[in-house]
């Protein structure tokens, strides 16, 4: 199969640019409590020359109280929020922009799925890297923005460190302990173990199915791979090989067994985000951010909760990245901001007001977030659970120039088996194969 004109970084701790140290609370890592502490806010702070900074992020990441701060502490500063409603969206646009070498945003936000895209074009953003940033993330975060010969272009915003998000009253309907420490013990430590469980609820006839989709499952089960579609390498695509590390998750996704535990439901859907509220299913995987969406689907719902556990072990699903584009007119002062933005104190307090968990080392242990409680959640200390399952992740699967692609045509082989019911698991892998070589 084609390789690629450049090698990308293989995401893994080993190869990572900035290492994970021991502590990442020294002095020189930031996390003062003045939140203009940064060297490089303070020169933009000296500044009185009139500046406006466009900021270009998708979804929720949590600024719009942290914008007023930073212009309280910056008056020359303007900064212009340009959300786009979705991720692919803004996908779309820093393609477009890139295509043209035009800067429409001063800074630019990517999802960590997508980065791989941006790793191939670095001359178009800045070096990020500096003193105030260094081993601000864990090694496997910071090799998500960092390129093959060591550029930084993108400064870490949140994680995904997963959980598994449940449903109190199903489980007791079928005659399963429903505390979070019975559940997460239930559950326990590998996928057979989370699927003898699911065969043992499905058989008590509670109306509910075990999970929503396949497709949510896989997921989790990627994000613990190390190398799911693409030599790390060479770049060269192995998904298709014999020796295929998907190969073996999607047989055992699409076989009777797991198929018969799921609620057939396509996430992102209407129907999809209606199940929250109703006796749809009786567990998620849930990283923090889908604490959020499952709230705003089911705000009247009572039952929801969360066991700090993860089958097969640590898995980390989401993330996003600041970057700033070089030929930016202010490009060092954004530079100053996304620093800022980025800063363990800041990622704290939007963990705390929205939920978005920090990727900050630092931040992840902070009493603020450590002491996290959610209500919704039965009262769950929803900080120390993520703050654990952030812990002991050490790697991502290796994203290369196809690994947006590759895992879309996964995405959509699933839903042929699970949702609309069209295909038969051998038919529905066989036009994935079909869509993986069409790749080049």
């Amino acid at each position: 199969m084609r390789k690629t004109t450049r090698k990308f970084l293989a995401v893994t701790a080993g190869v990572a640019s900035i290492a994970l140290l021991a502590s990442a609370c020294s002095s020189d890592s930031n996390s003062s409590d003045d939140p203009s502490s940064s060297a490089s806010s303070s020169e933009s702070a000296a500044s009185t020359e009139k500046i406006t900074l466009k900021v270009a992020t998708f979804n929720e990441f949590g600024y719009k109280d942290l914008y007023k701060e930073y212009m309280s502490l910056h008056p020359n500063i303007t900064i212009v929020d340009d959300k786009a409603a979705k991720s692919d969206d803004a996908r779309a646009a820093v393609q477009t922009a890139i295509g043209a070498d035009t800067v429409k945003d001063d800074i630019i936000a990517a999802d960590s799925d997508w980065m791989p895209e941006l790793l191939e074009t670095p001359d178009y953003f800045l070096d990020l890297a500096s003193d105030t940033v260094k081993d601000r993330w864990p090694a496997w975060k910071s090799a998500l923005s960092t390129t093959a010969d060591g550029k930084l272009i993108g400064y870490g915003t949140d994680a995904g460190p997963e959980a598994i998000c449940y449903r109190k009253d199903l489980f007791e309907k079928a005659g399963l302990a429903s505390d979070r420490e019975s559940v997460a013990k239930a559950i326990g430590t590998s996928w057979d173990d989370y699927f003898a469980l699911g065969e043992k609820f499905m058989s008590k006839k509670t109306g509910a199915a075990w999970f929503d989709s396949i497709g949510a499952l896989s997921q989790g089960m990627v994000n613990q791979l190390d190398a799911p579609f693409e030599n790390p390498e060479t770049d060269e695509i192995t998904a298709l090989d014999a020796d295929s590390q998907i190969k073996p998750v999607y047989d055992l996704l699409t076989s009777d067994k797991v198929l018969a535990q799921s609620a057939h439901l396509q996430q992102w859907t209407p129907d999809w985000n209606a199940a929250f509220a109703k006796d749809a299913f009786a567990t998620q995987l849930c990283p923090p951010w889908m604490t959020q969406i499952i709230t705003g689907n089911a705000p009247d719902q009572k039952n929801w909760d969360v066991a700090d556990v993860m089958p097969g072990g640590a898995s980390n699903w989401g993330g996003s990245f600041l970057l700033v584009p070089a030929k930016g007119k202010n490009a060092d002062a954004a530079k100053a901001l996304a620093d800022w933005l980025t800063d363990p104190v800041q990622t704290a307090k939007i963990f705390v007001q929205y939920g978005n968990f920090p990727s900050q080392t630092a931040a992840t242990t902070d009493p603020s977030v450590t002491g996290k409680t959610d209500a919704y959640f039965g009262g769950a200390p929803t900080g120390q659970i993520f703050s654990n399952r952030f812990a002991p992740i050490e790697k991502q699967p290796y994203r290369g120039s196809h690994y947006f692609a590759i895992n879309q045509a996964l995405g959509d082989a699933y839903t042929r088996v699970d949702v609309t019911k069209s295909d038969s698991a051998a038919d529905s892998w066989k036009k994935f194969e079909t869509a993986v070589k069409d790749l080049g």
